[in-house]
C-alpha cells in the first residue's frame, strides 16, 4: 500500500509546501529548508518553531490516515486527511524521521524505513529515533524549546542515477519558486553540500 502511495503525483515542491502548510497549522512563524548534496546520501530536513507536538501526538502523525475528514477542524489548519505528512515525504525519499518539541513535553522523534516495512515477519514497526548516524542531522535543525523537524532520508524518487549536484541546485530553485503549487513559497533553501 505504502509503495503505491508514493505515486500520488508529488513533485518536489509540492511535498515540501505540504510540510510548509503543516508548519503553518502548526502556528509556525519560522520554517527552515535545508537541502544536503551527499550523492545517494543526500537529505532534506524542514524544521520550524512552531507548537511542537507530544509523544502521543507525534504517534498519531506518523499514522496513516490518523484523521477523519469529517472531523472539526481549528481555523487555519490546512490539513484534512492525516496523510499529507506521510505521502509528501514517501513520494520523495524512503526514510522519514520527525522529531517534535512541545512545551511542557519531552522531545520526541520517530521514524518510518520503508525498506524495514514488512520484513520476513510482515512488521510494521515505527521506529524511535532517528537511524545511526543521523542524529545529528536531526538535532541541527531544532529549535530552542518547542517545534517539529521533518528528516527525509534515501531520496530515492529524487536523487536517480546520473542526478549530480547542479540537478539539486535546480530543483531547489523549482522549490524556492513555487514548484506547480501556487502560493506556495520556501526561502533560504540552499544545498549546504554545494553552496
Amino acid at each position: 500500500m505504502l509503495e503505491s502511495l508514493r505515486g500520488l503525483g508529488y513533485t518536489t515542491a509540492t511535498a515540501i509546501a505540504d510540510l510548509i502548510d503543516n508548519s503553518i497549522s502548526a502556528e509556525a512563524d519560522h520554517v527552515d529548508v535545508v537541502f544536503e548534496w551527499n550523492g545517494p546520501d543526500s537529505w532534506v530536513r524542514v524544521s520550524d518553531n512552531g507548537r511542537g507536538m507530544s509523544d502521543a501526538e507525534l504517534e498519531a502523525a506518523m499514522r496513516l490516515g490518523a484523521r477523519d475528514p469529517r472531523t472539526q477542524r481549528r481555523a487555519g489548519d490546512l490539513g484534512r486527511f492525516g496523510m499529507g505528512l506521510k505521502t509528501a515525504s514517501f513520494s520523495q525519499a524512503r526514510i522519514l524521521t520527525v522529531a517534535s518539541s512541545k512545551a511542557g513535553h519531552e522531545r520526541c522523534c520517530l521514524r518510518w524505513d520503508l525498506d524495514l516495512l514488512g520484513g520476513a515477519e510482515g512488521s510494521w514497526l515505527l521506529h524511535e529515533g532517528a537511524r545511526t548516524g543521523s542524529k545529528d542531522r536531526v538535532e541541527a535543525g531544532l529549535f530552542d524549546d518547542r517545534g517539529t523537524i521533518v528528516l527525509w532520508e534515501n531520496l530515492d524518487r529524487v536523487v536517480t542515477d546520473g542526478f549530480t549536484a547542479q540537478d539539486l541546485i535546480e530543483l531547489i530553485e523549482q522549490v524556492v519558486k513555487g514548484g506547480d503549487k501556487p502560493g506556495h513559497r520556501t526561502a533560504g533553501a540552499v544545498p549546504s553540500g554545494a553552496e
